[in-house]
């Protein structure tokens, strides 16, 4: 549990940080240290120390000609942690800034992600990150605050966890939460170093925005945060044929958005295909299931699309927190798999119905990916530059 010291410091410097936070309006994330590697294969391959981001400054400059204003720039901390302090982590950490300024110069304000991966008992992991590693992730995101802290305060934003796994029984269930006083005490180490930075907040239970409603902000004194909550649903249609999102997603495809264009004819097209699929890969299928997920989301309005983005605003207002405070950290959609594609009509309009609901709800936000699986921009375009459709749909000025 956090030490008592902690949540002091954290009420003593709430007091002396009460700047705005910085401005976000239109961002993309971006995998600037996000690895699916394992621990052990990144610490025993020699040039990982000094792997850098494969974005280069001309790609930055295009992302603010067509319209975007920040990146969400994942970082991995899993080996930072695992390397522990010393050299090869202060080397780390010396070229994360080198890559964030790169960002900065280019003209784009940069939301620092924290962005560990699942990796079960192994180090460095989000479960053991939230587990007995939480002391050692504390001093690291203080040491990480520290080597950003002199980057320009309103270009330059700290997430110190995205998406905490735990306490989903605290916000369904009742339960003793946990992650309120944890989270407290990363901020407190931010703010121990970093006065001036932005510092961006979510709930717990895989920053869901029922999760975000759950915390009383009162916890955090502090006006120089933004609170982020992330928003997939309707989820059905958004991880369709994701493999890691497991059943019954990754045995539906071509589920069409909205909810309502899904035809008696399509359903039973759909149910078959994804009753073979199960079928094929697991070697019987469960055939109520994917019948019940299909009428779920056939049942769901399409306003479900804005729900979570109402539910936040509504916390907001209750707390009075300005709307511009919250940021839609992430939404996007799987549109291609494998060999598989999905029609990009769905897929636009379910990016312009996700922007557009934040856009009228008055906060910001960043789509999820720039290019892969959900990405917006065509993995094999050197400059990743959006189709017009695409602008069109994310509301960006490069539409025309």
């Amino acid at each position: 549990m956090p030490h008592l010291r902690h949540l002091l410091l954290a009420m003593l410097l709430a007091g002396a940080a009460q700047a705005e936070p910085l401005e976000l309006k239109r961002g993309v994330h971006i995998g600037l240290w996000l690895d699916w590697r394992s621990i052990d294969e990144l610490m025993s391959n020699p040039a990982y120390v000094d792997e850098r981001s494969d974005t280069t400054p001309e790609q930055y400059r295009g992302l603010v000609d067509q319209g975007f204003d920040f990146v969400r720039a994942a970082v991995d901390p899993g080996p930072l942690l695992a390397f522990g302090p010393g050299e090869v982590q202060d080397k780390r950490l010396a070229l994360l800034r080198s890559d964030i300024q790169v960002a900065v110069d280019a003209g784009l304000k940069v939301v620092v992600d924290l962005h560990p991966q699942p990796r079960g008992t192994d180090p460095g992991g989000i479960e053991s990150i939230l587990g007995p590693a939480w002391p050692d992730y504390v001093a690291l995101t203080r040491r990480i605050a520290a080597t950003l802290a002199d980057l320009p305060a309103d270009r330059v934003a700290l997430e110190p966890l995205n998406e905490p796994t735990i306490d989903c029984d605290a916000v369904y269930a009742g339960a003793p939460a946990r992650w309120p006083a944890m989270q407290a005490e990363a901020h407190a180490a931010i703010r121990s170093v970093a006065p001036d930075m932005t510092v961006i907040l979510t709930g717990a239970c895989w920053s869901q925005a029922n999760a975000l409603a759950s915390l009383d902000p009162g916890l955090i004194p502090d006006d120089n945060v933004l609170w982020t909550f992330h928003s997939y649903e309707p989820y059905l249609f958004t991880h369709q044929g994701a493999g890691w999102a497991g059943p019954p997603q990754t045995h539906f495809w071509n589920l069409p958005y909205p909810p309502s264009a899904v035809s008696d004819q399509i359903a039973e097209q759909v149910l078959s295909d994804a009753i073979a699929h199960m079928t094929a890969e697991t070697g019987a299928a469960d055939v109520a299931l994917l019948t019940q997920a299909l009428q779920d989301y056939r049942a769901q309005p399409d306003e479900i699309v804005s729900l979570e983005i109402t539910r936040a605003a509504d916390w907001a207002d209750s707390h009075g927190i300005p709307r511009a405070h919250l940021f839609l950290g992430e939404f996007g959609a799987l549109h291609t798999a494998g060999d598989r594609s999905l029609p990009r009509e769905w897929f636009h309009a379910f990016l312009s119905d996700k922007r557009r609901a934040a856009e009228e709800a008055g906060m910001s936000w960043a789509v999820l990916t720039w290019v892969g699986g959900m990405g917006i921009a065509p993995e094999d375009d050197p400059q990743r530059r959006l189709a017009p459709e695409t602008c069109a749909a994310l509301g960006l000025p490069c539409a025309k």
